[in-house]
């Protein structure tokens, strides 16, 4: 029985690579060598079998052996398979490597040749298929496609620890500020949003008194901050720029999506780099005076693809990824170069 292993780095992380990796029906989506794919179950678990769809027409089944979450690893074995190979198993290992924000996967295959087939043929178009899989799992990762597929908000969201949560805006982006109450939903851009405070984390953002989100954030007590990207340049400006009150169907018109967090019922807006959910501490003084809000942050999250490990990594993320900075008359910038200097 040959036996393969296909080891190499990935240049995202970890988390990354697994969320997609462990949605075992949607293989399809990124690997090369496969046209079309589906899972016969509503989740996958140990048991579910997907139906592939070859380039070629031909059509095979696996069936997922093992599904371990802490050790990021899926196992499956084919069942159907027009390939001249039998008691075909195979599993894929993600692993974060050190500090980097990469990732190692590695690919394992073992299989029986049927008689009369050439082995070392058989071997070497094995070897061909976990190295595209491979490739192909990283370029779908990185690129522009998964982001614009989302996965309830993006398919990469991880969780920032809130001691680091003012790193998320620390750079001064334009945010997108939204608020929901009494089943109506609203988002706004807003320029000036900055942290405030270390321990518990507390941030700022001002907010006119015209604004409609204002009042639901009044009301309810809640709010969230949101890092728009590149990508969102369009929408971004349009919330900024159109009134609710104006448009009932503002949200609708600027192509806004909104999802929840898990035991959250604050709205956050798909497709953003990073979300810092914030309870209202209520100081009347300034929010009439002044207009600024002030808010602890319960909650904050990043897509892992272009913050990794409490920083920013633009230089390794796709461009539509950076954050948009306003300046004034519809000008914005993206951020630029990262410098870094010793302490």
């Amino acid at each position: 029985m040959p036996s393969l292993e296909y080891t190499a780095i990935a240049q995202c992380s970890a988390e990354a690579v697994w969320t997609v990796v462990e949605r075992f029906g949607d293989i399809a989506a990124w690997h090369p060598g496969i046209s079309a794919s589906r899972l016969f179950s509503e989740e996958a678990r140990v048991g579910s079998v997907r139906e592939l769809h070859l380039p070629t027409g031909e059509v095979l089944t696996e069936r997922l052996t093992l599904l371990e979450p802490k050790q990021r690893t899926v196992g499956y074995r084919m069942e159907v398979t027009p390939l001249p190979v039998e008691n075909y198993e195979a599993s894929v290992s993600v692993q974060p490597l050190s500090d980097t924000g990469a990732c190692v996967i590695t690919w394992r295959a073992g299989f029986d040749v049927l008689s009369g087939i050439d082995v070392g043929s058989m071997t070497t178009a094995v070897s061909n298929l976990l190295r595209d899989g491979h490739q192909g799992l990283e370029d779908y990762i990185l690129s522009d496609q998964l982001y614009a597929e989302g996965f309830e908000g993006g398919p990469c969201i991880t969780p920032v620890p809130l001691s680091k949560a003012y790193r998320l805006i620390n750079h001064g982006p334009t945010v997108l500020v939204s608020a929901r109450h009494g089943g109506c939903d609203n988002v706004m851009a807003a320029a000036w949003a900055c942290g405030l405070d270390f321990e518990p984390p507390k941030v700022t953002v001002v907010i006119d008194k015209i604004a409609a989100t204002r009042a639901l954030i009044e009301r309810s007590g809640y709010f969230a901050l949101q890092v728009p990207t590149q990508h969102q340049l369009d929408l971004t400006h349009a919330l900024g720029n159109i009134s609710q009150s104006q448009d009932p169907d503002k949200l609708v018109h600027a192509g806004v999506e909104l999802f929840e967090m898990p035991n959250s019922d604050v709205p956050l807006v798909k497709g953003c780099s990073a979300w810092l959910i914030c309870k209202l501490i209520s100081e009347p003084h300034n929010q009439e005076t002044y207009d600024l809000f002030i808010g602890e942050v319960v909650g904050a999250w990043a897509d892992s693809r272009v913050f990794q490990d409490g920083h920013w990594k633009y230089e390794q993320a796709p461009s539509g990824l950076r954050s948009i900075h306003y300046i004034a008359g519809g000008q914005f910038y993206a951020i630029g170069q990262a410098m870094n200097v010793k302490d």
